[in-house]
């Protein structure tokens, strides 16, 4: 009877120590659950993520939906070249340790309110990843949020999506048969429309830059978007008037491939001419290059000929008597004769003329003669005139010696079609100079226009 009452159940005070006992561990533990419970071997890894997404610790860790282990520990940690990113500490079963260096991580959501979890993907490299290994953040990835895709619309463009969905739900109302049946035919046109999908997610598609360029397109369209408004109500009335001829719209519509079929013979029966098209427009491109100074040698033309037309009445006048004498002329039976004669007259006359009209239109050596020739004999006295002559005679060039003059000039031929024209006192330079001058000999000077000339044309 005394041994019972000596019991721990018997005596109060162990009984109460006992409880708060109890207490205590049951609260030690609950504290330290998300550390992990104590005496038991884990396969703690570190995970680096660019985002954590609001990601909290005690979060599980699963493979294949199986949960695992769960995160210990969540810190930022700066990168040695400035980059931000998270650094996860994961607490894994002991069951699986040693996972393949290329298995990779992803943040996925739980629920739509927020909860999360962290997926990983055992890899398939021999290399495993020991205790307090780290998966790096390059194979590691984190899904979208529902939250952050309605974060990306105003209170506008909510309360929008929140009418037609209303208005979609009218429209699904009484329509249960056909929505199944589409449901039915969902799969199917999913896996048929693979090849769609994996068009549009190659990069040579650019579907990225579609959707940048769509999304410049309605951020430009959005201030507008009261006209847009009244557009599709205009456009509604349009289609109204278009549904009262669908007729006549099935029917140019049926015509369309037989239009089409002749529209394509006809572009390959155009397709020489469109190329020959193509050809001259090349062969005319150096021609339009040359077009805008063409306009501005027309225009020079044009300054220039204008004074000279205005002068061409009174030539016409004055050489109405030169015509008159000139058809005279013309009826005048010897003419023929005359003409036959003047056929080889010319062409005897022709080399000399080749020599002679540079030498005068270039360097009018005839008006220089004509000039010079009375400077020759102004002089004089009561006994004549005096001729006026200075001999350049240089000894050396008249003597008989063994060697030519070192001096010695001689030219020999006509240099007035190479634009050089000679005033015939040009000094002899102190070299040996055989045939045609340099180019940089004296010119003959232009002669000015006596000042009561008229200016003429240039």
């Amino acid at each position: 009877m005394n041994r019972r009452r000596s019991s721990i159940a018997a005596n109060p005070v162990l009984l109460g120590a006992a409880a708060i006992l109890i207490g205590v561990v049951a609260v030690v533990l609950s504290y330290n659950a998300n550390k992990g419970l104590p005496f038991i071997t884990t396969y703690d890894l570190e995970m680096n993520v660019k985002n954590a997404k609001k990601l909290t610790t005690g979060v599980d860790v699963r493979i294949g939906g199986k949960r695992v282990g769960q995160v210990n520990g969540i810190e930022a940690v700066k990168a040695r070249d400035g980059h931000v990113f998270a650094r996860l500490a994961l607490k894994l079963d002991q069951n699986i340790a040693e996972l393949p260096v290329d298995t990779t991580a992803r943040i996925r959501p739980r629920s739509a309110i927020g909860a999360k979890f962290v997926e990983l993907t055992p890899g398939r490299s021999p290399q495993k990843l020991a205790a307090g290994g780290t998966i790096r953040e390059a194979r590691t990835s984190a899904s979208v949020d529902f939250d952050e895709v309605t974060a990306l619309f105003d209170r506008g463009v909510r309360d929008s999506v929140r009418d037609a969905t209303a208005q979609l739900s009218y429209g699904f109302a009484g329509r249960g048969d056909d929505l199944n049946a589409t449901l039915q035919a969902l799969p199917d046109t999913l896996r048929r429309a693979d090849p769609v999908f994996s068009n549009l997610a190659d990069p040579r598609t650019g579907l990225s830059g579609f959707i940048r360029g769509l999304d410049s397109t309605l951020q430009a369209v959005r201030p507008v978007t009261p006209q847009v408004g009244t557009l599709i109500t205009d456009a509604n009335r349009t289609l109204s008037a278009v549904a009262t001829v669908g007729p006549q719209l099935a029917q140019t519509i049926a015509d369309a491939p037989g239009t089409l079929v002749e529209t394509h013979a006809s572009s390959l029966a155009l397709r020489p001419v469109l190329r020959d098209a193509a050809a001259l427009a090349r062969g005319l491109r150096p021609g339009a290059q040359d077009i805008p100074r063409t306009v501005r040698a027309l225009n020079d033309a044009i300054d220039v000929g204008v004074p000279v037309l205005r002068r061409a009445p009174v030539l016409g006048t004055q050489l109405r008597t030169t015509f008159g004498s000139l058809d005279r002329l013309v009826r005048n039976q010897s003419l023929p004769d005359t003409l036959n004669l003047l056929k080889p007259t010319s062409e005897a006359l022709l080399p000399t003329l080749r020599t002679f009209v540079p030498t005068q239109t270039r360097c009018n050596y005839a008006g220089l003669f004509a000039r010079n020739v009375p400077s020759v004999i102004s002089e004089g006295d009561k006994y004549g005139n005096w001729f006026h002559v200075m001999l350049d005679v240089a000894l050396p060039q008249f003597l008989r010696a063994g060697s030519p003059s070192p001096d010695s000039n001689f030219n020999v031929y006509n240099t007035a079609e190479q634009g050089h024209c000679e005033v015939g006192n040009e000094p002899f330079p102190a070299v040996r100079r055989i045939g045609r001058p340099t180019v940089d000999a004296p010119t003959n000077p232009r002669t000015p226009r006596p000042a009561s000339e008229p200016e003429g044309p240039r």
